[in-house]
């Protein structure tokens, strides 16, 4: 699993939702929990067959073409969302100079596309029982036949949205990961519940802040 990225960057006006978090484990490598902070974000809507050429051209990977998927070249990945739009996945802070290489791409299309880097962030999943403990949590069939590398699906885990994409597979070392990314208003309850999730395989209990007081409903 990645290292958590760092809480504070160079802008230390800048800070992570979950900066007040600290990366946790459960007993015997069943699971980890990190977040991956200021991963850019972008939200492409397009006509998926007038603006494919372009995004082939700048980023070097096509739009998925089957829904509930996900394309990628290195740290860059396309997130299908809906028909006509895309969730674009970049490296920290290397959205800037890719929303200009799009946006001057795909002068003349009809599209729309906005930075929203600052609006999620992600919390990253791993291990052997990271798959059982996001089922706790939504409806969605989780299960690997039908939930695989790749998948991505947005849906409730509890009482907040987030948007769930598998980014190794079950068989890699150290088992699936998995990224949810998650409103910054609501991370910290997401990180709270993620970790209930995981206490029967030994996930230390986070304490919500504010003096809240809830728990995983069985």
């Amino acid at each position: 699993m990645s290292e958590a990225l760092s809480a504070v960057t160079s802008d230390s006006r800048r800070r992570a939702p979950l900066a007040h978090r600290t990366a946790i484990k459960a007993m015997e490598g069943a699971a980890s929990m990190a977040e991956r902070a200021f991963l850019g974000k972008l939200v492409l809507r397009v006509d998926p067959a007038a603006g494919d050429a372009a995004v082939t051209g700048i980023i070097g990977v096509s739009l998925p073409t089957r829904a509930c998927t996900s394309t990628r070249q290195g740290e860059t990945a396309i997130l299908w969302i809906g028909p006509d739009e895309f969730w674009i996945i970049t490296a920290p802070d290397a959205q800037t100079s890719l929303l200009a290489g799009l946006a001057e791409a795909m002068a003349g299309l009809r599209h729309q596309l906005v930075d929203v880097s600052s609006y999620y962030t992600a919390i990253e999943l791993a291990g052997p029982r990271a798959r059982d403990m996001l089922m706790k949590l939504t409806t969605l069939d989780l299960h690997p036949r039908a939930f695989g590398a790749g998948q991505v699906a947005g849906s409730m885990f509890g009482r907040t949205q987030a948007v769930l994409w598998q980014v190794e597979a079950d068989e890699a070392e150290g088992g699936p990961l998995f990224r949810l990314f998650v409103r910054r208003s609501t991370a910290d309850y997401l990180w709270c519940l993620l970790a209930e999730a995981g206490r029967e395989w030994g996930m230390p209990r986070q304490a919500p802040l504010a003096g809240e007081t809830w728990q995983l409903e069985r």
